[in-house]
């Protein structure tokens, strides 16, 4: 037995094979056309896109110009730099040949020890050299070669001056130095050695081996003198020594006084040391004081021998 249920266009169709055994077939919906009619809107373009051929290239008369112009604008900026260049390094030459820049005068400031005659020779200048050919950082660096020089500057001043301002090395003590007696600034830094005809009576400095990282002292030391925070005068030492067993020692030539500085907390130990200076000062014992000697918070004088 069979039933057949449905419409015409579609059903359900159940049919019997067995006792008691049935199927059932569901309707097959047809799959839409993907693409091989051609009547249809949709499909003609669908078609069009897989078929169409690529087109050639086109060139358009105004890119061939606008490319043209480009070309031709590139050119001209660079005739352009070259002539500018060109013209410039014509302009350099003729100004560094002409005579209206000629060198006539050489101004020098901040000598005193050395002679203006003595910096010109440094500087390797004469008259009548072109200003503007001159190399300002090597006449520089030809100044501060010299060992009395600490720092120069050079200027033009045109149309044919040049100004020179020296910085000189300022002598603060005398040292010894492999088997020579030396010149040395208030920091310990050497400067040349003593000649004769140019000496300077300068207090004498010594520096035991290992206390060379002490010698910012001897600065410090300078500058408190002159700012009247010791209890002599500069031109009173006679030497001076850093010392590992009694920090800086420094001798008096008027009164023959050995005075000892703890280098560590210097200032204060030179504090008490300022004490009692006063005090003996006071009482009118400082003829017979040989030592006094200033560390670990105390002081201690010794009469002389």
């Amino acid at each position: 037995m069979s039933v057949r249920v449905g419409g015409i266009s579609g059903g359900i169709a159940i049919s019997k094979k067995r006792k008691n055994a049935y199927s059932v077939t569901a309707p097959v919906k047809p799959s839409p056309t993907r693409g091989w009619r051609l009547g249809g809107n949709r499909n003609r373009a669908l078609a069009a896109a897989r078929f169409s051929q690529p087109h050639a290239p086109r060139v358009s008369l105004s890119s061939v110009g606008g490319f043209f112009t480009k070309v031709m604008t590139m050119g001209f900026a660079a005739v352009v730099i070259v002539a500018v260049s060109v013209g410039l390094l014509a302009g350099y030459r003729w100004l560094t040949t002409v005579n209206y820049f000629d060198l006539t005068n050489v101004d020098i400031a901040g000598v005193s020890r050395l002679s203006q005659d003595h910096v010109r020779a440094l500087a390797e200048i004469a008259p009548g050299e072109n200003l503007l050919s001159l190399d300002m950082e090597q006449i520089r660096l030809a100044l501060t070669r010299d060992p009395w020089i600490e720092s120069a500057t050079v200027k033009r001043v045109l149309p044919g001056s040049l100004s020179i301002q020296v910085v000189e090395r300022v002598p603060a003590y005398l040292v010894h130095h492999q088997g020579g007696l030396y010149y040395c600034d208030e920091s310990g830094r050497l400067i040349d050695r003593v000649e004769a005809g140019t000496f300077v009576s300068l207090p004498q400095i010594e520096v035991e081996a290992g206390m060379e990282k002490r010698l910012a002292l001897l600065a410090e030391l300078k500058r408190t003198v002159g700012e009247h925070r010791a209890p002599f005068r500069f031109n009173q030492v006679g030497w001076i020594r850093l010392s590992w067993g009694r920090g800086l020692e420094v001798q008096l030539m008027d009164s023959d006084i050995l005075m000892c500085i703890g280098s560590e907390n210097w200032m204060q130990n030179l504090h008490r040391l300022n004490l009692v200076w006063a005090d003996l000062k006071r009482r009118g014992e400082l003829d017979k004081v040989g030592v006094i000697t200033a560390q670990d918070d105390k002081v201690w004088v010794e009469k002389k021998s």
